[in-house]
């Protein structure tokens, strides 16, 4: 019984979360590949993946997909990552992804 329960404890510990990610300032294709790859290398995340320019608010705007092996990201985290750059490139939201 008490294996189970702790069986129980680390799943729920370790649900994957996702969140899509609002950025100003990424309309660029290189712009887009560098905060691609500067999130990538955070230690929970797995993919990030950029949505076409349709999904977004404005031509100089990008959707995000960060997929995390734990907890998602939060802002403060992405904005962190971003280092210098994120005077450039504005992380306007962070909403959860429901899974489909």
């Amino acid at each position: 019984m008490r294996g189970v329960v702790i069986s129980l404890i680390l799943a729920t510990s370790a649900v994957a979360e996702d969140c899509r990610v609002l950025v100003e300032g990424a309309g660029c294709r290189t712009r887009q590949l560098a905060i691609q790859r500067i999130w990538e290398a955070m230690l929970t995340v797995s993919e990030v993946e950029i949505l076409p320019r349709s999904a977004a608010p404005a031509d100089n705007h990008r959707y995000f997909i960060v997929r995390s092996e734990e907890t998602a990201p939060n802002r403060k985290q992405l904005i962190e990552a971003l280092g210098r750059r994120a005077k450039h490139y504005k992380v306007k939201t962070v909403e959860p992804v429901t899974p489909e």
